[in-house]
């Protein structure tokens, strides 16, 4: 690379840079936020998890609670319980509901599962909350939204709540901070390659 093209990109890097320290001197407020991570692609709970071991690496507690996952044994709910006293863990007994095809199963399943939600989201130790796969809870009404909405919406003030799953309501979007959605373009499941342990789940 030629001097001038070195010079005209460090302008544009000096230029990138104020207005990336502008953003870290504006945001300035602390306390806990409610972030959705939704859409139909791959990654959705492995996002959350990332998160909860970033918190874990700072000393944080954290809690969990997963819905429709229960009876299946994924890597990183194995290992979060044999290394993490800071860990608070609860699944939903039922499994996935389209296995049970049972509503009233499922729906004591979900209301023992949120009785736990609404423990965590009540306990100001709890520097981060996981509520992974919820939207489904709320899809098929097996909770009521408005009750988890509120729930959230008074947690305690640093509590940070990560929301996961498909189709989240307009009601969720609506009270998360941060919103990302997971858009599914290719996906070796649906090309026929079986679900591997330590990569799937």
């Amino acid at each position: 690379m030629d001097d001038d093209k070195k010079e005209r990109h460090a302008d544009r890097m000096r230029r990138k840079k104020a207005v990336v320290d502008a953003a870290i001197e504006k945001a300035q407020e602390e306390r806990g936020i409610v972030i959705l991570i939704t859409g139909n692609g791959k990654g959705k709970t492995t996002s959350a998890f990332g998160t909860l071991f970033r918190a874990l690496g700072h000393g944080h507690q954290v809690g969990v609670v997963q819905f429709i996952k229960g009876t299946q044994s994924t890597g990183e709910v194995i290992y979060l319980q044999q290394q993490n006293p800071q860990l608070r863990y609860h699944a939903m007994a039922t499994g996935f509901t389209w296995n049970t095809q049972n509503w009233d199963a499922d729906k004591a399943a979900a209301d023992e599962a949120w009785a736990h939600c609404k423990e965590m989201l009540q306990d100001d130790s709890l520097n981060l909350v996981v509520l992974d796969e919820i939207t489904y809870m709320l899809k098929y009404n097996y909770l009521d939204t408005a009750e988890v909405v509120n729930a959230i919406r008074h947690r305690p003030f640093m509590q940070t709540v990560i929301i996961t799953g498909r189709g989240a309501k307009p009601e969720l979007v609506e009270l998360a901070d941060t919103v990302s959605e997971i858009r599914d373009e290719k996906h070796a499941f649906h090309a026929g390659v079986k679900a591997q342990a330590g990569i799937d789940f």
